[in-house]
């Protein structure tokens, strides 16, 4: 009898906490520093049937969980897993050299947030079809729903405390496309009563692929003004391919070449191939095209080069082009033999603040998540980890075969400013000023165009500051209820949260909470490292021993009450 109350005890302790303290991920394999918050891993349904399972994670803020807001962050690709955000730019972990160890990122946006990151759509990380194991076919329109099923099960089944949480929707590149569909969505959802959570604050697209043509435009005149034409070339590109007049209303974009809207080549024509040196400069230059001024040391110089490189560049093309050690950890332990604690190596006053990280970090990030006591302590699904599949930063052939169905944003922006209602409701499209794949002329471009358009307001450009020094750029547009910050992060490229960890984490909590981005006082701008945990195997052993204590404690209380 004893014992059925105390099942029974169990039971409803266990409803109380819904899904939550089913996904919680405890010990975090391999961490090797002291947190302040918990991380949690499992699925969302992503249809209503439950056959689409869309894996999430989520790590709860560092100052006030309880109260602070909800960002959800989706990477793109299409295909890219959210875990690329979140291992390798705005997570709290980064992983070590060794595959196995995770050193702390001090910036990490989970700072004043609650950050769930979702692998999207199906086919995408650990995301996947119960019907079909190895499905990857996705679209635009079908991401979308898949998005929307798994953040209403996410508020509604799986971590209902956040239900009445204000929350904010972000991510990068292709998100470019998904975030502004899932905000329009919400807005009229929310509008309907048909969403759980009511409490839409905004959007922040980071590099955003969001206007394809005006992309492709503005990254010759991004690539004009960065030396990559001699005089003559440019010249004869003005001449050839403009007729002489404008070149900022030229139409480069109609002698590039797709059969995807993702990858691009030139045409045949004159004008076609004077263009060239753009789309082949990541492979005949050794040119990181998601950061102008990265190097990697230690490559092999390139030798390779299909004749089809792409202006928008997909991160498995990229592996192809960027120079790189494939021997990493080698040459790592050999040159920094007395650590593996990346974070000691990190010299956050250089250029290059990561210690080359950004040159092998994928290599890490599987090497992590392909174990398969990684996979069981985020709770990887068992028919996804005996599959025989194998984790990657992102799905090529999701990839080759994913369907665009949209050139631009233009109509999902007009139909968000048209439909929202919450007064507070504000966008930021921020930009790395050195990423040549979603570059930062294109895309104010196009939010300007959604200015004019929209009968927004437009504000004076002007400098924002981190730590006194100007972080970038920011002009907003705005009317009566919806604002839209456009903002450069100076010296950053694609991944901002990677290469500008201090100014990023400012400028997404100055977002969220609706202040001037040149606030310091929100963030401490001179964090100190968390301090380490000096022995992981103590330390696990201290925490069983401690749980074992307490359901001691709970039995012999249970007996008292009902002896």
């Amino acid at each position: 009898m004893l014992l059925y109350k105390i099942s029974f005890l169990f039971f409803v302790i266990k409803l109380s906490n819904g899904i939550k303290e089913d996904d919680l991920v405890n010990p975090v394999p391999g961490l090797i520093f002291k947190s302040n918050f918990k991380t949690y891993s499992g699925y969302l349904n992503g249809s209503a049937d439950g056959s689409w399972k869309m894996h999430y994670m989520l790590t709860t803020s560092k100052t006030n969980p309880d109260t602070d807001p909800v960002l959800l962050w989706l990477n793109g690709g299409p295909g890219c897993s959210s875990f690329s955000g979140g291992f390798e730019e705005l997570g709290p972990y980064y992983i070590n050299s060794d595959n196995k160890t995770l050193f702390e990122n001090v910036y990490s946006w989970n700072e004043k947030a609650n950050v769930l990151y979702l692998e999207s759509p199906i086919g995408t990380g650990f995301s996947y079809s119960t019907k079909n194991i190895s499905f990857d076919d996705a679209n635009d329109d079908q991401t979308l729903q898949q998005n929307l099923m798994a953040l209403t099960d996410f508020f509604s089944r799986v971590q209902p405390q956040y239900i009445n949480r204000t929350f904010f929707i972000s991510g990068e590149s292709y998100a470019g496309i998904y975030l502004p569909m899932l905000g329009d969505a919400l807005i009229k959802k929310i509008n309907n009563n048909t969403f759980p959570n009511p409490n839409f604050g905004g959007i922040a697209i980071g590099n955003g692929y969001m206007d394809i043509p005006k992309l492709q435009n503005s990254l010759v005149l991004w690539s004009e003004y960065h030396g990559r034409f001699s005089i003559d070339e440019w010249n004869s590109i003005k001449k050839e391919c403009c007729n002489n007049k404008d070149v900022d209303t030229c139409d480069f974009y109609s002698h590039f070449k797709s059969n995807t809207q993702l990858d691009f080549y030139p045409d045949n024509t004159t004008c076609g191939k004077l263009l060239a040196p753009i789309m082949n400069a990541p492979a005949l230059f050794n040119i990181d095209p998601y950061n102008y001024y990265q190097e990697c040391y230690n490559g092999a110089l390139i030798t390779y080069f299909d004749g089809r490189s792409s202006v928008k560049v997909s991160k498995r093309t990229l592996e192809k082009y960027r120079p790189k050690n494939r021997n990493t950890q080698t040459i790592v332990n050999q040159n920094y033999p007395y650590t593996n604690n990346s974070a000691l190596l990190v010299n956050k006053d250089s250029t290059d603040i990561l210690f080359g990280y950004p040159c092998w970090q994928e290599t890490f990030v599987a090497g992590y998540f392909n174990d398969p006591q990684v996979q069981t302590a985020y709770h990887i699904d068992p028919i996804w980890a005996k599959s025989g599949k194998v984790f990657s930063d992102c799905n090529n052939d999701l990839y080759a075969k994913y369907k665009v169905t949209y050139l631009n944003m233009a109509e999902q922006f007009k139909s968000m400013i048209q439909n929202n209602k919450n007064p507070n409701f504000r966008i930021l499209v921020y930009n790395g000023d050195i990423d040549t794949v979603c570059n930062y002329l294109g895309d104010s471009w196009f939010i300007d165009e959604v200015g004019r358009n929209n009968g927004l307001q437009k504000s004076q450009r002007e400098r924002w500051y981190f730590r006194g020094e100007v972080g970038g750029f920011v002009q907003t547009y705005n009317n009566s209820n919806i604002k839209i910050h456009v903002l450069t992060v100076r010296g950053a490229g694609h991944m901002v949260p990677m290469d500008r960890q201090g100014p990023s984490l400012q400028m997404i909590t100055n977002f969220m909470n609706d202040v001037s981005f040149s606030n310091g006082t929100l963030i401490n701008t001179y964090p100190n490292p968390a301090p380490l945990i000096q022995s992981q195997s103590g330390s696990c052993n201290f925490l069983y021993s401690l749980q074992s204590l307490f359901l001691f404690i709970f039995i012999y209380v249970l007996q008292i009450l009902y002896s």
